[in-house]
């Protein structure tokens, strides 16, 4: 036996990983092209570029590992089945839950697994992410800003500066550009003076501007149009949307570790309303990892059942399953944060659903029902005479 679950574990290995890969490489594909823009447009270090890389992957674990097992698990299966190694261990003895056994125990290390990453390593993951990323664009947005240059890196704005003090960084007679967002027109804004501010606290950079005045007028009224003089104004700033991404005063549930997150919702008025949306990430902290072992139970019946459709079935199954199951986990969470479920059920729900469907399916496997059987029996043409 020792034997059979070891070679059916290494069968597990190289579709495991190469599904990690392509998934994982998916889902960062969109934050790698603002990463590599940064490296090539920016002059940033390409090794800080691969720290962020470094604190971005462990985010995409948390959905990326249960996806790669179920699929591995899949393929495994639906390869033994399409060779016919399955109806041959059965021949020698080997009943199907025996073969299951090792890949619910592999499913069950890594929800243990999982739930110990993210209490440790994502939260610490997700806060160094947000202050490097943080402090690239601080350093950034000052080499961006060149007197006597029109600036059109800044999201929603350009910008224009006549002088700028290469000591004390003070910016003499400037301008911007607020380009129009909805229904809010242009906005032209001037200044004496001014300076970048950078706040550490609050993740932001922002202009502030002395002794200026903001010029708008409206797209439908051409004779309408508006002058307002200021002391002082203050402007925030983003290199293509960056910062918005890493923004915020307080630490998210996402930064936070789950006895910090109890901790944090015990000094929470009932009446609060983000109690419940609070509440709500802590229990998906915790269900998302036992998606690897739910994932293994329902994986282990389907790519058994995969002996006519071969790998193609094998994928189909995945993506059905996959698809399922954060869709579920999607509405759960809508209705978690809104109250209109228990944050519990809201993120249990597709764990309990789909535990209750794998359940039955791997009943019907083991006693090869009809249902299953179908699946399994190969096609055995006769020739005519």
């Amino acid at each position: 036996m020792r034997i059979t679950s070891k070679y059916l574990l290494r069968e597990l290995i190289f579709p495991f990983f190469l599904a990690l890969g392509i998934i994982s490489f998916l889902l960062v594909a969109n934050k790698l092209l603002t990463l590599v823009d940064l490296m090539l447009k920016y002059k940033v270090n390409p090794l800080v570029v691969a720290k962020l890389v470094a604190y971005i992957l462990p985010a995409t674990f948390a959905i990326t590992i249960p996806m790669s097992l179920l699929v591995a698990i899949l393929l495994a299966f639906g390869r033994l089945a399409a060779d016919m190694e399955l109806t041959a261990l059965k021949a020698s003895g080997v009943g199907l839950p025996r073969l299951f056994l090792p890949v619910l125990i592999l499913g069950a290390a890594f929800s243990l697994g999982m739930l110990s990453f993210n209490e440790y390593v994502l939260p610490r993951a997700n806060l160094g992410y947000k202050i490097l990323f943080y402090d690239i664009l601080r350093s950034r947005t000052n080499l961006v800003v060149q007197e006597g240059t029109y600036v059109r890196d800044f999201e929603g704005l350009v910008f224009h500066a006549g002088h700028k003090d290469s000591s004390s960084g003070e910016l003499k007679d400037v301008t911007l550009f607020l380009l129009p967002k909805g229904s809010t027109p242009l906005q032209i804004v001037t200044a004496k003076s001014g300076r970048l501010v950078s706040d550490p606290k609050t993740y932001r950079v922002y202009l502030q501007l002395d002794d200026g005045c903001v010029q708008s007028g409206s797209g439908q009224d051409a004779e309408a149009f508006t002058q307002m003089a200021f002391n002082t104004s203050v402007v925030d700033v983003d290199i293509q949307g960056g910062l918005r991404q890493v923004q915020g005063v307080d630490r998210k549930p996402q930064e936070m570790p789950i006895a910090e997150i109890i901790q944090h919702l015990r000094s929470m008025p009932d009446s609060s309303p983000d109690k419940s949306g609070w509440a709500t990430e802590m229990h998906k902290k915790i269900a998302i990892p036992f998606a690897c072992l739910v994932f293994a139970l329902a994986g282990c019946p389907l790519g058994a059942m995969s002996l006519r459709g071969g790998r193609l079935l094998s994928f189909i199954w995945a993506l059905v399953i996959i698809f399922s199951y954060y869709v579920l986990l999607s509405l759960g969470e809508t209705w978690g944060y809104r109250g209109s479920l228990p944050p519990w059920l809201g993120m249990w729900m597709p764990n309990l659903l789909l535990a209750a469907i794998a359940l039955w399916l791997n009943w019907v496997a083991i006693k090869e029902r009809p249902f299953f059987s179908r699946f399994l029996r190969p096609r055995i043409s006769i020739p005519k005479e």
